[in-house]
């Protein structure tokens, strides 16, 4: 699935508090991260992802990489050019698809950031990622059991996979042809859990919204 999917999930998160560990003033000020568990279809377990948020007080347009390190297992992620946005008077670099190497999973526990700008100034801040595991090897059938007053969401693409829509469904959309009524170039949507604080989400398979 392409990062722009993804991307609609960031705009849940950015308006929402992040845990800081900064403890001086720095050019990063706050880290954040959400566990990703991608549906492909009902019958498989769900791939992982970690998606990594940084609220910078530079001007993140000088950012040039980040540098993600598990502590514990050694993993190392190294993003070039990462993305970033700028929104309610706040600024974020970020990376949305950070996979663990083939055959592991998402470490749980602490992890240290590095940024890193064009002009070769650094810092670095720690954050924690947790989530039940018996997620990696749920289905679209049992996965809730392994959530935490999560919250459903629904997300709404055209035939090209741009987001249209993102958020708590609108009370008119009982059917389909509400949807179409309101986005009429959607062509799928898929429902999405996030559990508060936005630690996890969990993305069910694409469903088509004209027959």
């Amino acid at each position: 699935m392409s990062c722009r999917i993804y991307f609609g999930i960031f705009l849940i998160l950015i308006s929402l508090p992040f845990f800081s560990c900064a403890d001086s003033e720095t050019d990063v000020v706050s880290a954040s991260s959400t566990v990703i568990f991608d549906f492909k279809d009902n019958d498989s377990a769900p791939s992982a992802r970690l998606a990594v948020f940084l609220q910078v007080t530079n001007e993140v347009q000088r950012t040039e990489s980040i540098t993600v390190t598990n502590e514990e297992t050694g993993y190392i992620w190294n993003i070039s050019n990462p993305g970033i946005f700028t929104g309610m008077n706040k600024k974020y670099a970020f990376s949305l698809n950070l996979s663990a190497p083939e055959g592991e999973n998402i470490p749980k526990g602490s992890y240290k950031v590095k940024y890193s700008t064009a002009d070769g100034e650094e810092d670095e801040i720690i954050f924690l990622v947790n989530y039940n595991e018996k997620l990696l090897t749920s289905t679209t059938e049992n996965f809730k059991e392994f959530l935490t007053n999560a919250s459903e969401n629904i997300a709404v693409y055209d035939d090209s996979d741009e987001l249209l829509f993102m958020g708590k469904a609108k009370s008119t959309w009982k059917t389909n042809a509400a949807i179409l009524k309101d986005y009429r170039v959607a062509d799928k949507k898929r429902a999405c859990f996030v559990t508060p604080g936005n630690t996890v989400i969990c993305m069910l398979p694409e469903q088509k919204l004209k027959d």
